[in-house]
């Protein structure tokens, strides 16, 4: 079933269909709300920690005392240690611990080939290479 915003009320999925409903609806399933803990891939079966991550944002906002950006959030919310941590702009240099590093293809090889020759078995962030620099030679 979907449900519309404006009616608050469920429509079939036909009358969506056939347009006799112009209304943005949304789809919605209720396996979706008992999933609290998704995983960020199939090759990473790890869930996100947002309740460590909720925590680290309060003790900012706490100790600076005013709302935060976006951009702060997801800053912050990466401290190794928001309790002890040097919060001053422009001078302060966080200690961050990321969930994910993301790599381009073009310094991502020199990563990849490191950790090859460093005999290790597994990353310690998981890790992906996004390719957007696939370009074809004209000739060759």
């Amino acid at each position: 079933m979907a449900y519309c915003r404006t009616f608050k009320s469920q429509v079939s999925w036909t009358k969506l269909v056939s347009g006799e409903i112009q209304q943005r609806c949304f789809h919605s399933s209720p396996a979706v709300f008992g999933a609290s803990k998704v995983a960020m891939s199939k090759l990473d079966t790890k869930p996100l920690p947002y309740d460590i991550l909720e925590k680290r944002i309060k003790i900012v906002a706490d100790r600076l005392g005013k709302p935060l950006s976006l951009a702060e959030k997801v800053l912050y919310s990466h401290l190794d240690d928001p309790v002890n941590q040097d919060i001053e702009r422009g001078v302060s240099y966080l200690k961050l611990r990321p969930d994910r590093v993301a790599m381009q293809d073009a310094t991502a090889q020199m990563a990849m080939l490191q950790f090859i020759s460093s005999g290790l078995p597994k990353v310690a962030v998981p890790s992906t290479i996004h390719c957007d620099h696939l370009i074809e030679a004209q000739v060759n």
